[in-house]
């Protein structure tokens, strides 16, 4: 009698055991997954990160090589589309594959933070009178690039 209670119980509990683990392994899976979805998603972000910044520093170098190609020129609108030809020609040296966009992308972010101080420094140049100095030519050239660099 003991024997066919216990004959009758085994496959029920083997079974709701069974169906106990399925439902823990399952979420344990579930969660290996999602676990591993989360660290292949950082690692491209930082992946994706550090080749911007590697980009950065390849594009402050080129800034730097254009600006003293043309450190002394005396027509400022011509030097403008020179340096933008030039500073596209010089990165993609250095990064072979890149796209107009992406460089365009990347001028603009090297420009700006080139610029940033660009604009008290020209303030504090300009006299009271209100005659263009040194600075305020600067600030001048400044704003004729943000200019061609907004229209190109």
């Amino acid at each position: 009698m003991v024997q066919q209670i216990i004959n009758g119980i085994v496959p029920i509990l083997v079974t709701a055991l069974i169906a106990v683990l399925t439902v823990v392994i399952k979420g344990l899976g579930n969660a290996a997954v999602s676990f591993f979805n989360e660290k292949i998603a950082a690692v491209k972000v930082k992946a994706g990160a550090d080749q911007w910044n590697h980009w950065m520093d390849l594009g402050r170098s080129a800034w730097n090589m254009v600006d003293e190609n043309f450190r002394i020129t005396p027509e400022l609108e011509k030097t403008f589309a020179a340096k933008q030809a030039e500073f596209k020609v010089q990165i993609q040296k250095m990064i072979p594959g890149i796209t107009d966009d992406e460089i365009e992308q990347l001028r603009q972010a090297v420009a700006g933070e080139v610029n940033k101080g660009k604009a008290a420094v020209a303030a504090e140049a300009s006299n009271a009178d209100g005659d263009l100095t040194v600075g305020a030519a600067v600030q001048t050239a400044t704003d004729a690039a943000a200019t061609t660099t907004t229209q190109a």
